[in-house]
């Protein structure tokens, strides 16, 4: 069968030879004439020079050839193309046309990649059988099944094993591709099931979610101090230091105050029990209790005097020697601070606090970071000689500038193949302009040389001002002139 390419101002067109001379007054004929089958490409039917040719509108439409000669088939990928035959097949049957002219070989069929539909070609003079065209097409598309999609793997083989058997039906794949369907949904139905049952487990089980949701205006959070949990976290450690030191230096004062008066009026007492044995035993000459007494009290007294004077000296000396103190270097200051910053990272995973793990990552890298910073300024280190940067340069890749700067982005073609056009999820690189089609063309790295190639595009692609035909490999030279419609580049190699 003879194929070629052509494009005219409505379009492009794969126009396919017959062999013999269609009757053009059949109801096959008649029927593909008027485009009524949605999954048929819309054609026209010619005659020139005794050849008769059908030509098919491929506008902005990719062959299954081409759209995966690089990309592999996944599990919508496969569900496209064998639910885009199961329709094909039904519409054949609806419309009362033989499915054996159908061309079913992936350089006739094409894809609408937006809508994601599938297209044949119709061929009335053509005549194959439909269960072995179909099996040809399924061993085309085994090697190029995503393995690592177990999904496409398992329908794609499922499939496969069925168009061998000599039983094959049509029901035998929508029987396949609905049963995958339906182990899909089951299974994702599953998951949601067992995701449901282990929030509701996990919130019978805490009861403190239960008395939250019993008070939902309660602020189960606070502390008995007035603040929350998470203020009592934040505290910071060296502000906790410097804050018990002078506690410690009031509670020792205090017992040291306590002690001595003790001591003091022991030993008044003692002393006052001496002279009342000795007066007593006869000793001393007689001296009135009275007497005794109120020498005891003035002595406690003046113990306790002095005692007090003692205290407020001290506590007067320690803050003179606090305000004479030299202050930290800020830098000291600042680096005796990360020390801190491990101490509330280790509170935070003692107390449970919910942090990402992203933010505690964060945090520690920022530590080691300022840790580092503070050993380097506190240690000389000696670099090494100097190395020029520029030496061994290696040149880059092949590039599409814009001919008006500034206007579009610059293409860089890194990998193998680049397709080019402005659907963002089919395009490698974009180029949002109306006129330029969603998958405009492609250009593909081999032999170091670069190949640009029209996939159908609406409005074409020229190189020098000469538009190129489609399917044809067009070898860059540097400084070609190239248009994607009205989007003007420059190739430098």
């Amino acid at each position: 069968m003879k194929a070629e390419y052509k494009r005219d101002l409505s379009g492009n067109y794969l126009v396919l030879y017959e062999e013999e001379e269609p009757d053009t007054s059949s109801y096959q004929m008649r029927m593909l004439v008027g485009n009524t089958i949605p999954s048929v490409l819309k054609c026209r039917v010619q005659g020139v020079d005794g050849q008769f040719m059908v030509c098919f509108d491929i506008t902005s439409k990719q062959s299954v050839l081409s759209l995966y000669e690089e990309k592999k088939i996944g599990y919508e990928d496969l569900q496209m193309i064998l639910g885009g035959f199961v329709q094909v097949m039904e519409e054949m049957a609806e419309y009362l046309l033989n499915p054996s002219r159908l061309l079913l070989k992936p350089e006739y069929m094409y894809v609408d990649v937006e809508k994601r539909q599938l297209y044949f070609c119709y061929l009335p003079g053509y005549d194959q059988d439909v269960r072995q065209e179909f099996q040809e097409l399924t061993e085309y598309i085994l090697p190029l099944l995503d393995h690592e999609d177990s999904r496409a793997v398992m329908l794609g083989y499922g499939i496969y094993r069925r168009a061998l058997e000599d039983s094959f039906h049509l029901e035998h794949i929508k029987q396949e591709l609905y049963q995958e369907r339906s182990e899909t949904a089951k299974t994702d139905s599953a998951i949601n099931a067992a995701s449901r049952q282990k929030t509701d487990k996990e919130g019978t089980d805490t009861g403190f979610m239960d008395v939250a949701a019993a008070h939902p205006g309660t602020d189960f959070s606070a502390r008995p101090n007035g603040k929350t949990e998470q203020e009592e976290i934040n505290i910071n450690p060296e502000e906790v230091m410097w804050q018990e030191e002078p506690a410690k230096e009031s509670r020792k004062s205090g017992k040291s105050q306590e002690k001595g008066i003790f001591i003091w009026c022991l030993s008044v007492a003692a002393v006052a029990l001496l002279v009342i044995i000795a007066e007593t035993l006869g000793y001393l000459p007689r001296i009135s209790v009275t007497a005794v007494l109120g020498c005891v009290i003035v002595a406690m007294g003046i113990g306790m005097l002095y005692v007090w004077i003692l205290s407020l000296l001290k506590k007067k000396g320690q803050k003179i020697s606090e305000n004479q103190e030299t202050p930290m270097p800020k830098e000291s200051r600042k680096c005796g601070k990360q020390s801190l910053k491990h101490m509330e990272i280790s509170e935070d995973e003692t107390y449970g606090t919910e942090r990402t793990e992203e933010k505690t990552g964060k945090k520690q890298e920022e530590i080691y970071t300022e840790n580092s910073s503070c050993t380097s300024k506190s240690q000389k280190t000696n670099f090494g000689e100097t190395v020029v940067l520029s030496a061994n340069i290696v040149t880059g890749p092949a590039t599409l500038v814009s001919r008006e700067p500034g206007e579009l982005a610059t293409i860089y073609l890194q990998e193998e193949l680049t397709v080019i056009g402005k659907m963002e999820t089919a395009a490698d690189a974009v180029i949002d302009l109306p006129t330029v089609s969603r998958i405009h063309a492609k250009i593909r790295k081999r032999d170091g040389e670069y190949y640009l190639t029209d996939l159908n595009s609406r409005n074409g692609t020229s190189v020098n001002g000469k538009m190129i035909k489609s399917s044809e490999e067009y070898c860059l030279q540097d400084q070609d002139e190239v248009d994607f419609a009205q989007a003007r580049y420059v190739f430098l190699k």
